[in-house]
């Protein structure tokens, strides 16, 4: 009996060090992304409708913990929020999501992309704004604007934003547009990626990667065929889906190498590679767990690599799969990225092998 019970012992798991993310390598840095934080509990939320307790979000207020107590330690440098910030567009949900990002504030930079909780279907963001305007903004030295031009009232305001950062020997520029931006956001984003072509750049808005048709069924979330999606939420007839994005702005500009989406809990995670107008590979990256999951981006500049992990934000142990994803790839992953080559073809100072250029698309599933 006692030899059984010691072999049952030895073939439970065992949180070793292999589950658990270690601290950033001294020659790497960090971006974080914040997936969907819809999971508010109390009155007036989606999950207890009759309670009359106050607002909380656990799993934001975790996110926030984790990264505030592991900024030196995982060289964090950015912060970047998929949108769907709130769950229901409400004065209660939008102070306890002020609250939890007034703990980056001052810290590290950072930048939110309005999803459709976030804002009217006609694309009203007036309490995003009122919230995380851009004057919160302005006396940060890598807060680089936001859209200005025709109806700048409703795009405005933070709502399609740019940021500015350094790391690594590195320049970045990073863009956090509403879902479904309309054209005139998409001309603006183009404009500001033309006038910082010598920086890398980013992009996060909210809808990307998830079924490639408006599902019909409860059942098309999870068996439909899935991609850069074909269909949209916001801003009526004005409104681009992530494949016009693509088309109209993400694939016409080189620096572009990243963009990043939630929008989708059904999915949660999916990622997909293309190659640019001129045959460049961009990474999309879909994340979108409603829990304590969040998403780390390692970077590692002598290595021409972005490893990707997916933590508990509890206390830092790596996904290794959940009920909707099972794969643990799916949540844990690395990226090939030369980042020996500075945009416009200038050298750095460290040179690597380039990495690899894709001819045709990779879903990886």
């Amino acid at each position: 009996m006692v030899a059984i019970l010691l072999a049952l012992v030895a073939s439970l798991p065992v949180r070793g060090q292999e589950e658990m993310l270690g601290p950033a390598p001294e020659d790497s840095f960090t971006v974080i992304v914040i997936p969907d934080t819809q999971s508010y509990r109390g009155q007036g939320t989606k999950a207890e409708p009759k309670s009359v307790a106050p607002v909380t979000n656990g799993a934001f207020e975790s996110h926030m913990r984790w990264i505030v107590g592991n900024l030196q330690r995982q060289r964090i440098v950015f912060v970047s929020h998929v949108g769907d910030i709130v769950d229901r567009n409400t004065t209660s949900q939008w102070s306890v999501a002020r609250a939890c990002m007034d703990r980056l504030h001052g810290r590290v930079p950072y930048g939110i992309s309005p999803g459709n909780h976030d804002m009217k279907t006609a694309g009203d963001a007036s309490l995003f704004q009122h919230y995380f305007p851009a004057s919160r903004f302005k006396d940060f030295s890598w807060y680089a604007g936001s859209y200005r031009g025709p109806d700048e009232e409703k795009l405005g305001n933070n709502v399609n934003s740019c940021q500015l950062f350094s790391a690594g020997g590195m320049d970045f520029v990073f863009l956090h547009l509403a879902c479904n931006a309309p054209d005139e956001v998409l001309n603006w984003a183009n404009e500001t990626l033309r006038a910082h072509a010598n920086r890398r750049a980013l992009i996060t808005t909210h809808m990307g990667l998830g079924p490639l048709e408006k599902p019909k069924t409860a059942k098309d979330f999870s068996d439909a065929p899935k991609g850069r999606m074909r269909w949209k939420k916001c801003y009526g007839e004005r409104g681009n889906t992530p494949q016009q994005m693509w088309e109209k702005c993400f694939a016409k500009n080189d620096n572009l190498f990243v963009v990043f989406s939630g929008d989708q809990s059904r999915t949660q995670a999916l990622r997909l590679v293309s190659p640019n107008e001129r045959g460049k590979p961009v990474h999309e990256l879909l994340s979108d767990y409603h829990q304590y999951w969040l998403r780390v981006n390692r970077f590692l500049p002598g290595k021409n690599r972005i490893e990707v992990y997916t933590i508990d934000s509890r206390d830092s142990r790596l996904c290794r799969g959940t009920e909707k994803r099972s794969q643990a790839d799916q949540h844990c992953f690395t990226l090939d990225y030369d980042m020996s080559v500075a945009p416009r073809g200038n050298r750095l100072s460290v040179e690597h092998p380039a990495g690899a250029v894709l001819a045709t698309e990779v879903l990886v599933r």
